[in-house]
């Protein structure tokens, strides 16, 4: 009996270990079957990728910027159920579907790639992938403004024009400027477009022009102004005239026209006398005698502030006595 038992103990061990062994070799039996299912039976799956700038500048303000769009099509998969691996040599990919953002701001000139692959999501072997290329083009140097300066003249004569030059220095080489000028007051004559222009003051005594220029082709605000002021008209004076009077008369009109002079001391004195109609040109002549040695000799006026002139004729002789200041014109004689 003590036998027996142990017989029955070992045979129960035997079928134990039979049990143990079978059960793995069933999971061996179903993998092949498995592998069937996910085997690809048509053509070969593609990706291909949608077509982009193959040529960029990631600069600031550049066509085209550093971002490069990235698009996928997945064609001959037996599943929908696709992965994307998105990797690149340089710069940075954002996105895990089939579309990706490649960022390629910062990096340094030169040939980079990027590269999908996209499998079933199964982990059977079965991928598909391709590849592109983007070449980055080095940043073109920034644009400077060159140094703008715009000379106006110290002093204008009334009624001349005025001449406006601008100077321009440094900024960034290989731009041609172009020079467009504005005026606050007048009308440019010459030069729009060039480095010089003249401006029309006619009518503007007195009043200030300010000339603006505007340098273009730089893609910013080089620009500089300059003012210049236009003196007022100065118009000759007629302090006194009369016609054949006393002596001791005449002197006290000349006492009075030798004080404004000596009041204005940049002025100069005209003195003209007009021929009536029977008057001789001596006569003319020896009234400004007169006057030119009472205003001198007994006045003290210098020579060179005495002008005299002979006029025409009127219907009375008579004496003018103009007062002329320093860039005023002097009396026209008729």
């Amino acid at each position: 009996m003590l036998s027996r038992k142990h017989s029955t103990v070992a045979l129960g061990l035997v079928l134990g270990l039979i049990g143990l062994v079978s059960v793995p070799t069933q999971a061996q039996q179903k993998k092949p079957k498995d592998r069937e299912i996910s085997t690809q039976t048509g053509p070969s799956p593609v990706v291909q990728l949608a077509q982009h700038a193959s040529i960029i500048t990631p600069c600031e303000g550049a066509m085209g910027g550093s971002q490069v769009p990235l698009s996928a099509t997945v064609t001959n998969f037996s599943t929908s159920e696709l992965r994307y691996m998105w990797r690149a040599s340089g710069g940075r990919l954002v996105g895990d579907g089939p579309n990706a953002m490649w960022d390629l701001s910062g990096v340094a000139p030169g040939t980079y790639s990027a590269t999908i692959e996209v499998d079933n999501n199964r982990n059977d072997g079965c991928v598909a992938f391709t590849s592109t290329k983007v070449i980055v083009r080095p940043c073109p140097p920034p644009v400077v403004c060159p140094n703008v300066s715009i000379y106006c003249p110290d002093t204008v004569s009334v009624g001349a024009p005025v001449t406006f030059t601008a100077n321009l220095s440094g900024g960034t080489p290989g731009i041609s400027p172009i020079y467009n000028w504005s005026v606050s007051a007048g009308m440019i004559i010459s030069g729009q477009g060039t480095s010089t222009i003249q401006v029309d003051t006619s009518g503007l005594g007195g009043q200030p022009i300010t000339a603006s220029l505007s340098v273009d082709g730089y893609k910013l605000n080089c620009s500089a102004s300059c003012t210049v002021q236009i003196p007022r008209k100065i118009s000759s004076t007629l302090v006194d005239y009369y016609p054949p009077i006393r002596l001791n008369d005449e002197k006290a009109r000349l006492d009075n026209f030798a004080i404004q002079l000596q009041n204005e001391p940049n002025a100069k004195g005209y003195v003209v006398v007009y021929g009536g109609t029977k008057a001789t040109s001596s006569e003319k002549q020896k009234r400004m005698g007169r006057a030119y040695d009472y205003l001198v000799n007994t006045r003290r006026i210098g020579t060179d502030r005495l002008v005299m002139m002979e006029g025409g004729t009127r219907d009375v002789t008579t004496t003018e006595l103009w007062i002329v200041p320093l860039g005023a014109d002097p009396p026209a004689v008729r």
